[in-house]
């Protein structure tokens, strides 16, 4: 990385974990504009095995609902490799779901289009968010 900012260019193009790492900070902050801003107009969010969000307008809309049922939300970020326009990210996300704290690990994987996510897929493990939404 460079150290500018996402869209800072390289011999190759966009900085593509540089785009991935703003679009993780930005969706975990609640950053709803920049977060769709750094998405392609047809993305396509997989949760594997709970969710799916099509579009900006889905991807917004998960958003809003995990504000409704999360507070204290904090992201750590591990590791970010990039290889062309295919990210790969570990993180931790921290967050309270009816006054349970909940540490969830992911790993997840991003495909730029044109410097825009295209494609993420997370995989984690869903079942402590069910015990605390009481499933």
């Amino acid at each position: 990385m460079n150290g500018g900012g996402p869209m800072d260019r390289e011999d190759h193009g966009v900085d593509a974990a540089a785009v991935v790492r703003a679009l993780v900070e930005a969706r975990f902050r609640g950053d709803v504009t920049t977060t769709t801003a750094l998405c392609a107009p047809d993305i396509v969010l997989r949760i594997e095995g709970s969710h799916e969000a099509r579009g900006r307008e889905g991807v917004a809309h998960l958003m809003e609902f995990n504000r409704e049922v999360a507070t204290n939300v904090r992201v750590e970020i591990h590791r970010v490799m990039a290889s062309g326009d295919t990210v790969a990210m570990s993180r931790t996300m921290f967050l309270t779901i009816n006054g349970q704290a909940v540490e969830l690990s992911a790993g997840a994987f991003f495909t730029l289009r044109d410097g825009l996510v295209r494609e993420w897929s997370d995989y984690l493990d869903m079942s402590e968010v069910a015990r605390a939404l009481g499933h």
